[in-house]
């Protein structure tokens, strides 16, 4: 459990470290600045990906701090919807999973 918890921590700072290093990106584009229609597009539409990419991020740094959460109660490792056990392999490579393999499926099916 010491090296979900460590690699937890680590995909906790990793998002820290990335929305930090766009935020200045994540600024308004100043319209008035001395530039071509064509620039202020691509800066727009640019502009537009990276706060999508953000919001991604935002949404996993939340799903992180609920596992560090589930850390602290004890609750870590099982699934949320079942209270099954979430499987060490599927922990290792999603260590802010909430969910099972059966119960993710079931929800991104009936989202479908």
């Amino acid at each position: 459990m010491d090296e979900l918890r460590g690699a937890v921590l680590k995909l906790e700072g990793d998002l820290n470290d990335l929305l930090s290093a766009t935020e200045d990106g994540a600024k308004p584009v100043d319209l008035r600045a001395n530039k071509g229609r064509l620039s202020r597009m691509d800066e727009m539409h640019n502009q537009s990906i990276l706060l999508a990419n953000r919001t991604l991020t935002e949404n996993r740094l939340r799903e992180t701090r609920r596992a560090r959460a589930r850390f602290d109660a004890g609750d870590y490792g099982y699934c949320t919807d079942c209270g099954e056990p979430v499987g060490y392999a599927r922990l290792r490579a999603y260590p802010d999973t909430p969910r099972c393999l059966a119960c993710q499926s079931r929800r991104e099916t009936d989202q479908d």
